[in-house]
Parts: structure tokens; sequence; C-alpha cells
């Protein structure tokens, strides 16, 4: 059995070398092909980048903040790249371009932004959750007191403690008719 885990896991380190390999044969030359979208998108992308590695550094499961910070960081760096590349797309045009102050406040602003969707939204998700649940609650236990009214206090006693009958006629669950139940 550890023989094939070990044979799994050679596969899987080859299969990951070869799609790293593969795609910097891919980009490498794209890079070099597009240098002023990569030289601009690496300035204005920064913000995701460090939310992306304080996200890889933290102990939870749930790494969302690269995503939120980085959609709203690309949203606002997209005009200013549509701006790039029909326009001066050249490197010096591209620092050029981030360094203009309405671009780098704009780019810089969005981060921010998706930075503080990140902080604020859970809380009032949780909060909203919470009143669904405490509503659920309140729901169950009046189905509950209506259901002990009807049936006694059996059905408010927990599982080990009830004593459940053996039920043998489809009527015979029914106590509050005590006609229609039979004994054999």
């Amino acid at each position: 059995m550890p023989e094939n885990e070990n044979a799994r896991k050679t596969k899987k380190s080859k299969d990951s070398i070869l799609t790293t390999g593969f795609a910097f044969l891919i980009l490498f030359p794209m890079m070099y092909l597009m240098l002023p979208t990569v030289i601009f998108l690496f300035l204005a992308m920064l913000p995701t980048i460090v939310a992306l590695v304080i996200d890889a550094g933290s102990k939870s499961k749930l790494k969302y903040k690269w995503l939120c910070v980085g959609g709203l960081n690309f949203s606002g760096a997209l005009p200013f790249l549509f701006r790039l590349w029909f326009g001066n797309n050249t490197w010096s045009g591209a620092v050029e371009m981030f360094l203009n102050n309405a671009c780098f406040i704009i780019v810089y602003l969005t981060a921010f932004v998706g930075f503080l969707l990140y902080r604020s939204v859970p809380p009032v998700v949780l909060s909203f959750l919470e009143t669904a649940d405490q509503r659920r609650v309140i729901a169950l236990r009046e189905a509950q007191t209506k259901l002990v009214a009807k049936w006694g206090n059996v059905v408010a006693a927990d599982v080990a403690d009830a004593k459940i009958p053996s039920v043998s006629s489809p009527t015979a669950g029914n106590p509050s008719s005590s006609s229609d139940i039979k004994t054999q």
C-alpha cells in the first residue's frame, strides 16, 4: 500500500513539474511581448500581491482576502490598462501612466475598498444568519409547544428518556382518540 502512495506522489510531482515548465515556456515569451502590460499590472496589483502573501501566512482555511482585494484592484486598473493598450504602449508609457496621480489613487483606492469589503461584509452576513437562526428557534419552540399541547409531555422529553410505544395499527399513533387504540 505505501508503494502505491509513493508512486502517486512521484506522479503528482512529475505532473506538477511538467505543468509548471509548460506554463513558463508559454508565459516568458508572452511576458516579453507584453512587457508594458506586465510592468503596469505589477505596479497596479501590488496590494493584491501583499494580500496574497498575508493570506498564505494565515492559519485560516478560508483565504479570501486576496480575492476580494484583487477583484476590486483589477477593476480599478482595467480602464487604465485599456488606455495603455490603445495609447502609448511602451515601458516608459506604462510607468508614466501609473505614476499619474489619478491612476495611482484610483487603483489603490479600489484595492482599499476591497479590503473594507473583506472586513465589513462577514460580520453583516454573520448577524443576518444569527437573526435567521433565532427566528428558526422561535418557530421551532412554538411548534414544540403546540405539539406538547396536542400530544403531551412525552414529545418534549429527551429521546433517551422517552418511552416510545410499539405501534401496530396506523391509527394507534394518536393518543388523543382513545377509541381508535386497539389492544391485541
